[in-house]
């Protein structure tokens, strides 16, 4: 029995301990440096530009030396370069067709109504805003209000007059120069863009302020009517403008046959200031 009672004593003088304390954190080696983990990269959130889709009206002012053609390379280099959208472009060009032309042959109406534009171009002959300017307005507007009923912003493209001593300095409509001339053309295509909430492209005024400030750029084809290539780069950079409030890309290189690097960088300086 006392035996018995002594065995009892130290199980319970046992069970009394105290456990073992555990440390709250484990300890750590002063020796050793902890190693961030590698940021992330940053991310670019910034969406490219909505790609355009431009329809073209017009005449031989147009595709002479594939105006359109120019713009989606003028488009192709900006968006390489991070400054703009990308073009893409179709067109419908008659040959010396004035807008009213265009309005009742149908064609281009109808491709204007199948929609999806971004913005329409339209271009009418060359001497149409002056020859006969209510014709050029009522359709103008015509055109224009068609392109906005599609959600298209009509984009206006003013030409230029003939060269200086053209026969049609002779005719009073013309206003017997070629200042005077492309003063009536602008009012023409600015007028009707102001009508329809369109814009118009200068080109014609960029085209004076090229003659005047680089007289031997040559704008004009040997009839004095047509672009040159120098004409087209011309009025390419001028129109990209306008369609994307940007100017022409700097370093395209090969601009157009025919254009000297230095006379392309003249030119969309031009381009550039108006």
């Amino acid at each position: 029995m006392r035996l018995m009672r002594r065995f009892l004593f130290l199980a319970v003088a046992l069970g009394c301990q105290p456990a073992p304390t555990v440390p709250s954190t484990l300890p750590t080696d002063s020796s050793v440096t902890p190693v961030d983990a590698p940021d992330a990269p940053p991310v670019d959130t910034a969406a490219p530009p909505t790609p355009l889709r431009v329809l073209f009206i017009g005449n031989s002012y147009t595709y002479v030396n594939d105006l359109p053609a120019l713009v989606v390379r003028l488009a192709a280099e900006g968006a390489r370069e991070g400054i703009g959208p990308t073009i893409t472009v179709d067109s419908v060009t008659v040959g010396g067709a004035t807008l009213r032309d265009h309005w009742t042959q149908d064609n281009a109406p109808a491709r204007v109504r199948a929609g999806g534009w971004s913005a329409v171009v339209l271009q009418g002959q060359s001497v149409e805003p002056a020859l006969n300017a209510a014709s050029f307005r009522a359709y103008a507007v015509r055109f224009g209000e068609l392109a906005v009923s599609v959600r298209a912003r009509p984009v206006f493209y003013a030409t230029w007059p003939r060269r200086a001593g053209d026969v049609v300095y002779a005719q009073s409509w013309s206003g017997g120069s070629p200042e005077a001339f492309n003063a009536r053309l602008d009012e023409g295509y600015s007028s009707a863009a102001t009508a329809v909430g369109g814009v118009s492209a200068q080109v014609g005024s960029a085209w004076m302020a090229a003659l005047r400030a680089h007289p031997t750029v040559n704008l004009y084809d040997p009839d004095g009517s047509h672009p040159s290539p120098a004409g087209t780069w011309l009025a390419g950079c001028v129109i990209y403008r306008a369609l994307t409030g940007l100017d022409a890309p700097a370093d395209l290189d090969g601009a157009l046959a025919g254009v000297s690097a230095d006379d392309a960088r003249a030119l969309r300086e031009t381009a550039r200031s108006l």
